[in-house]
């Protein structure tokens, strides 16, 4: 009787072992359909489908189903014109490292497609940023956080446009953005230049300014980085130096007379006068 009973248990222990088992593939089995939700959808159901969901502004989801339409049927029509939206969408889904991959893959891939110049548009304006101010420079995201690079990337992809698509309907703009992008980067450096005069560090801040004058000169920030320099020869007595300054100042911007003489007692009072005297250095316009 013992015996029968321990039988039946191990029959249905094997029962429910094989009962768990089929349920476990079933959830893998769904969780697998889940990760395929696309398969065997037609090549036009799925771009109009992520048409449908741009048009809506979802973004993520217009993503999933246009890389699913790449993944799905690569040679197809659609999957090229899924390529050239990708860029776009990711960026409009604040998915930026995604929108320049999308980019750079498009562009390898078709680099004879009449639109690729739209996505050289598209992966400058990713990395654009136009309102590099001077405050947040300093003070919100401090200065270690203004990382440049976004801002020459951005500046290289629009510079190609401009040289291989001269008439290209997106050129012009890309003409105003790099000059834009430029004087951005000079009041970074200029940013840079005052941070460090206002903590004593002149020699610092005449470094700084000089690269400014060299890799940015003609910007609106030229005449601010002069005037740093100015200041700052001053603060470590070397007036041959800061009279010079002060010299191609007044003859490149005559105009200047105002911010002069923000810091004219610094500059040109006495020694005691200018342990005194606070700088009031101007801010880029």
């Amino acid at each position: 009787m013992t015996v029968s009973i321990l039988k039946k248990a191990a029959r249905l222990g094997v029962v429910a072992t094989v009962s768990v088992s089929f349920l476990a593939g079933c959830g893998t089995f769904g969780n697998q359909k889940d990760k395929n939700e696309f398969a065997g959808w037609a090549v036009d159901r799925l771009y109009t489908e992520a048409r449908d969901n741009l048009n809506n502004k979802d973004y993520t989801r217009a993503a999933e189903i246009l890389e699913a339409t790449t993944t799905q049927y690569p040679f197809s029509p659609q999957a090229v014109q899924a390529q050239l939206e990708l860029p776009y969408v990711y960026w409009k889904d604040e998915e930026k490292v995604k929108a320049i991959a999308a980019a750079d893959r498009f562009i390898a891939l078709n680099s004879s497609h009449p639109r690729v110049d739209y996505v050289y548009y598209i992966k400058g304006l990713i990395n654009y940023n136009q309102n590099v101010s001077y405050l947040a420079t300093l003070t919100g995201e401090g200065l270690n956080d203004r990382d440049p690079k976004a801002a020459i990337e951005s500046f290289n992809a629009f510079k190609t446009l401009v040289e291989k698509f001269p008439n290209s309907r997106y050129t012009p703009d890309a003409r105003k953005r790099m000059v834009s992008l430029v004087n951005n980067m000079a009041v970074l450096e200029a940013g840079v230049a005052q941070y460090y005069y206002e903590r004593g560090a002149y020699l610092a801040a005449i470094n700084r300014s000089q690269d400014l004058l060299k890799n940015y000169d003609g910007t609106p920030s030229t005449e601010d980085a002069l005037i740093i320099m100015a200041a700052s020869y001053d603060k470590l007595g070397l007036d041959e130096q800061r009279n010079d300054t002060l010299a191609v100042l007044k003859k490149n911007y005559p105009d200047s007379q105002m911010k002069l003489k923000k810091i004219k007692r610094s500059l040109f009072g006495s020694k005691n006068d200018r342990k005194k005297a606070e700088v009031e250095l101007p801010a880029p316009q």
